[in-house]
């Protein structure tokens, strides 16, 4: 799975295909941590090609339910769609 959205990288370069690449739950301090890896494209990522840009995003301990008892990788998709801006409207991959 994956989003699609043409955005800006750290470098100023555009990425459209983001995909998470790890979850990282702490569940004594109730911390959750997404990184997301972007790449030029899917047809990039599906070659073979690196990523472009790697960032890790840290979840409120309010959101920490979320990701426990499921799923976290279909959470992560979720909560990045509701709570970061730019991800709201992009494409399920």
């Amino acid at each position: 799975m994956a989003l699609i959205k043409n955005l800006d990288s750290t470098y100023g370069i555009a990425a459209s295909y983001h995909r998470v690449t790890c979850v990282s739950i702490n569940a004594i301090s109730k911390e959750v941590t997404i990184c997301v890896a972007s790449y030029i494209s899917k047809e990039k990522r599906d070659a073979g090609f690196e990523f472009i840009d790697s960032i890790d995003i840290t979840v409120p301990p309010e959101d920490y339910e979320k990701f426990v008892g499921g799923n976290s990788f279909s959470a992560s998709y979720s909560w990045l769609k509701e709570n970061i801006e730019g991800f709201e409207d992009a494409e399920d991959d």
